[in-house]
C-alpha cells in the first residue's frame, strides 16, 4: 500500500489526490463522498445507466470506428477505465496508463458491446438481473439493433453505465453527447485513433476527491456556525407520509414513461413561469396532489409531505487542472410541504413558490458545501455500519426531558430533477442523427421508488422507477395516475 495516497481534511474525511507508485500505477483513496456510495455497490445498488434511443447512419455505426470513439471518451475520462482495490476497509482507485493506441483501443473494445435487444429487455435486465459491473469494470456501453434495416439509417438503443460512486447524470449526459459527437464528426478512424496518442500527465485527466475542490470555514467561528446550520436543516426536516411497503414477491424493479407533447409542454412551461416558478419546483406540489388524492386516513394530514432530491455542486468547487466531468458532485436536501390537498389553484401555486423559496435557501446558502460534506461524513459512516446510523446528530432536547415526541423525518419518495437535457445535447453536433428519448436510472434497493423529470426534444418527461413487488398492490399505480390527473387539472 503507498501512504502517501490520503491526507486528512478538517472535517476527517479523506482529502485525496492522485500519486504514482514505484510501478507507475496511479491511485488515490475515495473521497468521502465515493465512500457513501461505495458499499452498497457490491450488489449492484445505485449502478448508474443511460438510456438513448435514436436514428443513425449505419456508416457512422460501424464497430470499428465505435470503438474508437469509445476509446476517446475513455482516453479523455480515465476513470472510467480504472479498478477498485480495497484495503481493509478503504478503497481506493487504481489506474494504469494506457500506454500505446492499440491497448487503448483493447481496453475499449472490451468494454463495448453490440447486441439484439430492445430498449425495455436492455433497461429490464440491467436493473433486475445479475450485477455487470465489478470493481475492475468500472463502465461499459451497449449499441443495440432490434430490427435490421435495408435502409443506411438504423434505429439504435445506446446504453451507457457505470457505478454512482464515480459519476453522476451530469457525467452521463455529457459523455453521451460527445460520443455522438465523435461518431458524426469529419474525423476519420485513423484521426480518432490519433485521439488516443497522450504523452502528458495523466494527473491532468483524473479527477480528485471532491472534498478537495471544496472551500469550507477556516476559523473555529465560521465552523461552529457551519454545524450549527447544519444541525438546523436537519431538525426543519419533518415529514410523515411515506407509501405502504409491503414485499410481495422478488423485487422487480420496473420504469414507466409519461412523455408530453411538445404543444403541451410549452404550455405548462409557459404556466410555470406566469406564476414565477419552474417545472422543477412545480413537480414536488404536483405529487404532493397526487398523493393527497389517495390518502384515506384523513388524521394523517397532521404530518407534512417530505421528498427528497439532489443538487449538483459543480458550479460551487474550486477550480482544478483536470478537464474531467467524470466525478461524483452531489449532495441532498429535501423539500416539505403540507400534505393536504391544496384548495384552489392559487394554493396550489404558493406551494410551488415555497418549494421555490426553499430550494433557494438551500442553493444559495453560504453553508451549502460545508453542510454537504457534514452530510457525506454521515451518509459514509451510515452506509459502513459505523457509529449511530439510526440516528442523525440534532438540536432538539433529548426525548426524555422534551414535552414532546420527536416530529417524524421520512420522505416520501425521491425527485431526480434533471432539467432542459436539449442543453446538453447540442443537435448541430451531429445532424445525421435523430434523438428520440434519454432516460437515466439507478439499480435500486427492494422498495425502492424514484420520480425522474427532465425536457428533451422539446418535451417534458416524467420517468416513475419502482419496485413492483415492494409496495401495496396498485397504490403505486394509483399515485402514477393521480400524478397525471395533477397535471391536467393545473398544467395544461
Amino acid at each position: 500500500m503507498n501512504s502517501s495516497r490520503t491526507a486528512t481534511g478538517t472535517n476527517g474525511s479523506a482529502m485525496a489526490e492522485w500519486t504514482e507508485t514505484s510501478s507507475h500505477v496511479l491511485q488515490r483513496s475515495f473521497g468521502v463522498s465515493e465512500s457513501a456510495f461505495f458499499p452498497a455497490s457490491k450488489d449492484g445498488l445505485g449502478d448508474m445507466y443511460l438510456h438513448l434511443a435514436f436514428r443513425a447512419p449505419k456508416e457512422r455505426m460501424r464497430r470499428e470506428r465505435a470503438v474508437r470513439a469509445w476509446a476517446v471518451i475513455r482516453n479523455r475520462h480515465p476513470l472510467l477505465v480504472c479498478r477498485v482495490v480495497v484495503d481493509g476497509d478503504s478503497p481506493y482507485f487504481s489506474f494504469k496508463p494506457l500506454t500505446s493506441v492499440a491497448s487503448a483501443l483493447d481496453e475499449a473494445g472490451r468494454a463495448l458491446f453490440f447486441k439484439n435487444e430492445t430498449k425495455d429487455e436492455l433497461i429490464f435486465n440491467y436493473m433486475n438481473g445479475p450485477r455487470a459491473l465489478s470493481d475492475s469494470f468500472l463502465s461499459y456501453l451497449v449499441l443495440s439493433t432490434s430490427e435490421e434495416s435495408e435502409s443506411e439509417l438504423e434505429e439504435y438503443d445506446l446504453m451507457m453505465c457505470a457505478p454512482h460512486f464515480t459519476g453522476d447524470g451530469t457525467s452521463l449526459h455529457q459523455s453521451t453527447h460527445d460520443f455522438l459527437a465523435l461518431l458524426a464528426s469529419s474525423l476519420s478512424d485513423e484521426q480518432l485513433e490519433r485521439e488516443l496518442q497522450f504523452e502528458g500527465d495523466w494527473r491532468e485527466r483524473l479527477p480528485p476527491g471532491l472534498e478537495t475542490r471544496c472551500r469550507t470555514p477556516s476559523n473555529k467561528w465560521a465552523k461552529a456556525a457551519a454545524r450549527i446550520n447544519f444541525l438546523q436543516t436537519l431538525d426543519n426536516e419533518i415529514g410523515g407520509q411515506t407509501f405502504s411497503r409491503r414485499q410481495r414477491g422478488p423485487q422487480r424493479t420496473v420504469m414507466i414513461e409519461r412523455a408530453f407533447t411538445e404543444a403541451q409542454t410549452a404550455i405548462i412551461l409557459k404556466r410555470c413561469k406566469t406564476n414565477g416558478v419552474t417545472i422543477n419546483h412545480t413537480l414536488s406540489v404536483l405529487c404532493n396532489v397526487a398523493w393527497g388524492g389517495i390518502i384515506t386516513n384523513r388524521e394523517s394530514f397532521r404530518n407534512p409531505i417530505m421528498m427528497y432530491t439532489a443538487i449538483n455542486l459543480r458550479s460551487h468547487l474550486k477550480p482544478h487542472p483536470a478537464s474531467t466531468y467524470w466525478f461524483l458532485a452531489l449532495t441532498y436536501f429535501n423539500i416539505v410541504l403540507p400534505s393536504f390537498l391544496p384548495a384552489t389553484p392559487e394554493v396550489f401555486w404558493h406551494r410551488a413558490r415555497q418549494a421555490k423559496a426553499q430550494t433557494r435557501r438551500i442553493v444559495q446558502s453560504q453553508f451549502l458545501v460545508s453542510r454537504s460534506l457534514a452530510m457525506a461524513d454521515i451518509r459514509a459512516s451510515r452506509a459502513r455500519g459505523s457509529g449511530s446510523p439510526a440516528q442523525f446528530p440534532s438540536l432538539r432536547p433529548p426525548a426524555s426531558i422534551s414535552m414532546l415526541p420527536p416530529a417524524p423525518s421520512a420522505a416520501l419518495l425521491g425527485l431526480s430533477l434533471i432539467g432542459n437535457l436539449d442543453a446538453i445535447y447540442i443537435r448541430s453536433a451531429y445532424p445525421s442523427f435523430q434523438l428520440h428519448s434519454v432516460r437515466t436510472a439507478s439499480r435500486q434497493k427492494a422498495g425502492g421508488l424514484l420520480l425522474l423529470q427532465h425536457t428533451f426534444a422539446g418535451k417534458l418527461w416524467f420517468n416513475l422507477c419502482w419496485d413492483e413487488n415492494g409496495f401495496a398492490e396498485g397504490l403505486v399505480q394509483r399515485f402514477w395516475e393521480g400524478l397525471q390527473e395533477a397535471v391536467e387539472e393545473y398544467l395544461v
